[in-house]
This record gives C-alpha cells, structure tokens and sequence, in this order.
C-alpha cells in the first residue's frame, strides 16, 4: 500500500483528471487543471469557428488541456513550455486523445521560454495563441491552500512584483517579432486591473474581457 502525505490532492494519487469532457493525466509536473479554464476553451472554439487561422499554440501548455481542448478545430497545433517534464505529460495526453477526438491534427511539442522561438509560417499568417500562463505573486506562497502547495512552483508563480510579469513579457515578444492574430489569457480573479495596465500601451491592439462561470472577469481576448 502505498501512503500519501496529509492534504497530497486525490487528482495526483489518481493520476487522472476529467475536463471539457476528456480525461488527461496529470502528475507532479503539472498544474491540476482548474473548472474555470472551460470558460477560455469556449471562447477559443467560438473564435476558431469564425475565423482563419494558420496556426493555433498552447504557450506554458503544462498538460496541456487547453490547446488538447481545441485540437478537433485545428490541424496543427503547437504546445510549449519551459518544463521538459511537463511537456511529456502533454505528448502523453495528446496521443491518449488523439484517435478518439482528432486524428487530423499534429502536434508539436517545444521545450523553451514563452515565443523565444517560432515557426517561420507564423511571420506572415494570423495565428490563436492560448494561455494560462503562472500569475501568483511570489510572496503569495504562505497564503495557498496546503493541497496547492504540491503543485509545481513554476505552474503558480509569475513574479515578485504583481505576479502578472510572465505575461508583459510575453506582450513584448507578440509585439517585437510583429505577430497577427488573437491571444486568450487567464489571470487572477482581483488583476483585471494589472492586465488593463499592462496592456495599455499597445494602442492598435483590441482587448475584451470576459467572465468565467461565476461571473468574474479573469480572462481577456486580444486582438493584436
């Protein structure tokens, strides 16, 4: 018999987890996915279904629920993120859903930092990026929730300053490598206010939040 630590989350001793009506598994290596992120699955379904786009990226994909989410829309997609470790969790779900839910779709897995690198096919297309990237404040480790103290650092924490600085960094790079297409974001319940900010000196790009089940607006839809 194998014994677990007090408040070590089931989802782990499991192994597995159901979202947006697929099963996934998930390890230490990776965020427990969360009810809330359906919400940023929808909006990226809506806007795959009214749009054209050359290519679809899960950025900081961790198990990569929500690119896998959308990958029947698509026929390529790519997942990155900095995690090796978390990148063989997303390959492991991509072929567990592959046969069953997308068969059409290839998947590319890349192992780096945010956009330090692209596809060439990306320069001149319009693309959907998608993303949930880490957005706690560093400090904010003594106010978590024990069962959430197993989940990997990197997956929670974005920055001493407003924990919302993975994200400006990622806004810099869309705009410095001159990207066209749409971005979805999830952030913290209580940081609309930082992401307006951070987004404010990007005039030409469209911006629109909107709300997760319980009517708070932490996920916003950019157009850039």
């Amino acid at each position: 018999m194998k014994f677990f630590p007090e408040n070590y989350p089931e989802e782990y001793i499991h192994g597995e987890v159901e979202f947006f009506g697929k099963k996934f598994f998930v390890n230490e290596n990776v965020l427990i996915p969360r009810l809330e992120t359906e919400s940023l699955v929808r909006r990226a379904r809506k806007i795959l279904a009214n749009g054209s786009f050359v290519s679809v990226a899960d950025i900081g994909s961790g198990s990569g629920i929500i690119g896998i989410s959308v990958a029947d829309l698509v026929k390529e997609i790519f997942f990155i993120d900095i995690s090796k470790n978390a990148l063989e969790v997303v390959r492991k779900n991509f072929e567990k859903n592959r046969e069953k839910y997308f068969p059409d779709c290839d998947g590319n897995f890349w192992n780096q930092d945010l956009l330090e690198k692209i596809p060439k096919h990306w320069e001149n297309g319009t693309i959907l990026l998608l993303t949930n990237l880490p957005y706690i404040k560093n400090d904010d480790w003594e106010n978590m929730s024990e069962d959430t103290r197993f989940e990997p650092k990197t997956a929670l924490f974005g920055g001493k300053k407003t924990g919302f600085e993975l994200y400006e960094k990622l806004f810099t790079e869309i705009f410095e490598k001159k990207l066209h297409g749409v971005i979805l974001i999830e952030f913290g319940f209580d940081q609309r206010e930082i992401a307006e900010k951070s987004l404010e000196k990007y005039n030409d790009w469209q911006v629109q939040f909107f709300a997760d089940y319980s009517g708070i607006e932490r996920f916003a839809e950019i157009r850039f």
